[in-house]
């Protein structure tokens, strides 16, 4: 590689100096080649720095046929010495998730033996690991992680000879070369790594696990750390506290109070089944048994009550087909049909065309909604039905 690799020996600098190699023109503006970068190319999981050369954004970095490849909107010249800024307020967040990540990594592997199979740093840290965890299994992992940011530990980075390498047990991904990145936490992890890293764990500032999903034969596991932890935290705080607000519940007992929402719902949608199926009684009284096509227009029913009504008219007044549309808005329908003589799954492509709708089923149920007037409903079905 022609490229000195600055972001290795001080993931810290925020500026350089260094010499243009080569500029070439490439699909997605000039790729460009320094003697040397504090520019971090894309690759372990961690996304690319971002920044500026000579004042033109760096639009990415990422390493081609072996060398560091930086993507510009603008040529720069062959020669020339450029001067290099990088966006530090975005490297230090990959800094802080990435070391985020290795303390949970490292603490897994350690109390259950399982290694980190994937990884991906976006808006969260996506970590999959080849067993399986339960949510009080990484709540544990979450207080020792953070127990270990408190310590403000040291994180050691270190290219041991491969005498001391053949005795050390350190985590790793993939086959690795010569000149292995060793980075470490003492207790908590050693893995081959090249990514940027903070110099102390108390740098990290917060690890909060987000979720863990079962994933192929392990688990996956969704983390943020540092300044996204806090701003998930706090949106967290406010939207709780919002809730709280609406339920006239304190700080930590808004769960409370949406569990007793939750129950009153179920108690009206309980009331609200009760009266319809005693309006549907009554309603029975005045429908025409036996009707080649039975058509109702209702307003605000229940969505299941709408599909109820359908199956009572059916049972109970055997037409050849029976459709309700239920009006919800202002000029807005929902609808459900059911026909033993009739192919309502190319009837409901022509319904749906006429009425501005969406929807469909089988040949013989459909449903769906639509956006026109009772007179238009009743008009298209009068002549499609």
């Amino acid at each position: 590689m022609k490229t000195r690799k600055l972001y290795e020996e001080d993931a810290y600098l925020k500026s350089f100096s260094a010499k243009v190699l080569e500029c070439t023109a490439g699909k997605k503006g000039y790729e460009v080649i320094l003697d040397e970068t504090a520019f971090y190319p894309e690759g372990g999981g961690q996304p690319s720095d971002r920044g500026t050369l000579n004042g033109i954004p760096v639009k990415d970095v990422r390493t081609k046929n072996g060398e560091i490849v930086h993507m510009t909107a603008e040529p720069l010249t062959a020669g020339e010495t450029v001067q290099g800024v990088i966006d530090f307020e975005r490297r230090f967040d990959l800094m802080q998730n990435h070391s985020g990540e290795h303390m949970v990594s490292g603490i897994i592997h350690n109390l259950f033996g399982y290694d980190n199979v994937g990884f991906h740093m976006g808006d969260v840290i996506q970590i999959d690991f080849n067993g399986s965890l339960t949510w009080e299994d990484c709540r544990k992992v979450e207080r020792l992680a953070n127990e270990a940011v408190q310590r403000n530990m040291e994180v050691h980075i270190d290219y041991p000879d491969q005498e001391t390498l053949d005795q050390l047990d350190y985590r790793s991904k993939k086959e690795l070369g010569e000149d292995i990145r060793i980075v470490s936490v003492d207790g908590i992890d050693i893995c081959a790594c090249c990514g940027t890293h903070v110099r102390k764990t108390g740098e990290i500032g917060i690890i909060k696990l987000l979720s863990a999903e079962k994933h192929k034969q392990g688990v996956r596991i969704e983390m943020v750390s540092g300044k996204r932890a806090y701003e998930y935290l706090a949106m967290v705080y406010d939207d709780n506290h919002e809730a709280g607000t609406l339920l006239s519940k304190p700080a930590g007992q808004s769960a409370e109070g949406i569990r007793h929402l939750q129950e009153v719902i179920r108690e009206k949608d309980s009331a609200l089944r009760e009266l319809s199926d005693r309006y549907f009684d009554l309603y029975m009284n005045t429908v025409e048994e036996g009707q080649d096509v039975l058509v109702l227009i209702e307003k605000n029913l229940q969505k299941n009550a709408v599909q109820r009504l359908v199956n009572r008219c059916v049972e109970e007044k055997h037409p050849g087909t029976c459709a309700v549309f239920n009006e919800t808005g202002e000029n807005r329908f929902t609808y459900f049909i059911v026909s033993r003589t009739q192919n309502l799954r190319e009837k409901g492509k022509e319904l749906n065309a006429r009425l501005r709708g969406k929807g469909g089923g089988s040949a013989e149920m459909i449903q769906g909604s639509l956006n026109a007037s009772a007179e238009e409903i009743r008009e298209a079905v009068k002549e499609i039905l």
